[in-house]
């Protein structure tokens, strides 16, 4: 089933179903649960709308991980507002919205008086349970405790002018909803790339390790019992989904997922019906975020090892160096610097060769690849016009392309690719979106295994080390991995979870978990509280341009022409304040509901 928009599935089952006698002997708000919900095919057709809250190819995909450090947006000011100090109550919205828990609701209470068989109201209750623990997780995640509804309210209802219910109490419910669903859901769900016993257990991994983590580092009970979740749902989807798919790159770039058994639910793109904007404003100048140093160092070497410490490492004062002998993912998320032999005119239609092979390295490494995927250098734009050098800096006075430029040299080119023919308008890209996938079962399960004294080897090699296998990267051997294994480790994380956190950061990056990773851990003061840095470059090669602004490696900015240095676009920023762990309820709701309270520290 292709999961997209359907606004009108009620309004047409209504259309189909309703009679005059119906309309006389029922109220108009009545009518639509007394015919809409009767048959199996009914449910089917209801449930197509809640699929709405995946939301597939957007902007959104990167919001995750730009408050999460590994990337800035390219405009002044872009610097998340969560490191800048700048977050302010919202009036009203900040995503405090219960409407779709209430969608879930209408379902879920008309199952029992349908005409179904027991097996199909359990499965549809099963979905049901789903969608509203996937909306209820999403709500946990920003404000902590909630008001829990299980039924379909009225304008006239107590509980809307309830306190919230406790943290203990939502995640106690959600995992009780998930669990009930997971036995209960039919095996192969409605049909291919529809809620399965799958994906059910890929949701009941991803939240108990983040409700697990989050009890664990901020003083909470009960962390156990969620780890233990996360841990026994991770296996019975590995243990059916044992390997990941050997290209990374075509899980993003693909037109067609259905065939890709890593990926357990994807949104589908069809040429004429439904497309997105991402892959155009990849290749465009529309592409507003960049990559930040945090990010590329978090990359290992092809030995295993990390920067830091890996024998196979060249040196961070030249990108080339950089770039070399690092994990295959780097290079298909931020595009390895190359430079072509022509001129920077930004109109070539055909590009030749630099006269100094060095230029040309990562132009041979991607296009010779057998694991590049849906890429090859040097990179093109949506007219097929090619840009001649990367970095492609912004602040450029010799030379810049409107595509694939960046303030701190490291374009994003995750979702790059030429297959898909976005010439015409913004939204006519169908490469289907991931929207869960093995890789992050496993790294749930390897992190939550570690947090129960349970991970091994063996562990290690079904998860981390099939991931770096992808990656072209040597094994993780767990007990090599001491107090000296990076030393620019964080040294409050035990050296193989700091290895499993890290493998998180190759793995998901551009996908959005980052924030909420920095947030469970209680690490996020660690890494937004620093400035952002970027490649390192000469500034004569971009023209000794005055705003190309270049740092030391102790963050001491650099004048003058002729220099070269770390890239820098943001000051150093006001710093994360404590109470933002929590994310604050607007003021709106908060005048509307006198029995709501509003999260610490927000009061101010």
């Amino acid at each position: 089933m292709k999961i997209k928009s359907i606004f009108i599935s009620l309004l047409l089952l209504l259309a189909f179903s309703c009679n005059d006698s119906f309309l006389e002997l029922y109220p108009k708000d009545e009518q639509t649960e007394a015919t809409a919900f009767v048959s199996n095919e009914n449910f089917k057709t209801y449930s197509w709308g809640l699929y709405e809250i995946f939301p597939g190819y957007s902007d959104r995909d990167f919001i995750g991980d730009v408050n999460g450090g590994l990337f800035t947006m390219m405009s002044a000011g872009g610097q998340t507002t969560w490191s800048m100090g700048n977050v302010i109550v919202p009036s009203s919205g900040g995503d405090w919205d219960f409407s779709f828990i209430r969608r879930c609701n209408i379902m879920l209470d008309n199952i029992d008086n349908s005409s179904m068989s027991e097996t199909d109201k359990k499965h549809w209750r099963a979905v049901g349970l789903f969608f509203r623990s996937y909306r209820y997780i999403q709500l946990l995640l920003k404000f902590g405790d909630l008001p829990w509804v299980e039924n379909t309210l009225n304008d006239t209802s107590p509980e809307l002018y309830m306190p919230r219910d406790s943290r203990d109490l939502v995640a106690s419910n959600i995992l009780r909803d998930l669990t009930e669903a997971e036995q209960n859901i039919k095996t192969n769900g409605d049909g291919k790339n529809t809620i399965n016993n799958l994906v059910i257990n890929a949701l009941l991994s991803r939240f108990g390790l983040f409700e697990g983590t989050w009890r664990k580092y901020h003083g909470l009970t009960e962390a156990n019992r969620y780890f233990e979740a996360s841990v026994n749902a991770s296996r019975k989807v590995i243990a059916k989904v044992p390997n990941v798919h050997n290209n990374f790159d075509l899980l993003f770039n693909s037109e067609d997922l259905s065939s890709v058994e890593e990926v357990l639910l994807f949104k589908q793109y069809t040429p004429g019906l439904t497309g997105h904007a991402l892959t155009r404003r990849v290749r465009t100048g529309e592409m507003q975020v960049e990559g930040t140093r945090y990010l590329v160092d978090s990359y290992l070497c092809t030995d295993g090892r990390p920067i830091s410490t890996s024998t196979v490492y060249n040196g961070n004062t030249n990108e080339y160096d950089n770039f070399r002998n690092r994990d295959r993912r780097l290079y298909l998320t931020i595009c390895p610097p190359f430079k072509t032999g022509d001129a920077f005119s930004g109109n070539i239609t055909t590009w030749t060769r630099h006269f100094n092979p060095a230029f040309s390295e990562y132009i041979d490494l991607i296009n010779d690849a057998d694991w590049k995927g849906s890429k090859s250098l040097p990179t093109s734009n949506f007219r097929n016009l090619y840009c001649t050098r990367m970095p492609n800096l912004a602040s450029a006075t010799n030379g810049i392309f409107n595509w694939g430029k960046t303030w701190m040299g490291y374009f994003v080119w995750r979702y790059y690719n030429t297959t898909t023919d976005v010439s015409t308008n913004t939204d006519v890209g169908t490469t289907d979106a991931p929207i869960f996938r093995v890789a992050e079962v496993m790294l749930n399960y390897a992190e939550a295994a570690f947090e129960l004294n349970q991970f091994t080897q063996e562990i290690a090699d079904a998860t981390i080390n099939k991931l770096r296998i992808r990656g072209g990267v040597n094994k993780m051997l767990i007990d090599q991995i001491d107090a000296n294994w990076d030393s620019n480790r964080d040294m409050d994380v035990p050296p193989v979870l700091w290895e499993i956190r890290r493998e998180r950061i190759a793995e998901l990056a551009t996908e959005g978990f980052h924030f909420n990773d920095l947030r469970r851990w209680k690490k996020t003061e660690k890494v937004l509280n620093k400035q952002p840095r970027g490649a390192f470059v000469n500034k004569a090669d971009f023209g000794n341009s005055s705003t190309t602004k270049l740092q030391d490696e102790n963050g001491v900015t650099i004048t003058g022409d002729n220099t070269q240095g770390y890239l820098w676009y943001y000051n150093v920023p006001n710093g994360w304040q404590s109470h933002y762990y929590l994310y604050p309820l607007p003021l709106n709701d908060l005048a509307l509901n006198p029995n709501l309270s509003q999260n610490p520290g927000w009061n101010k």
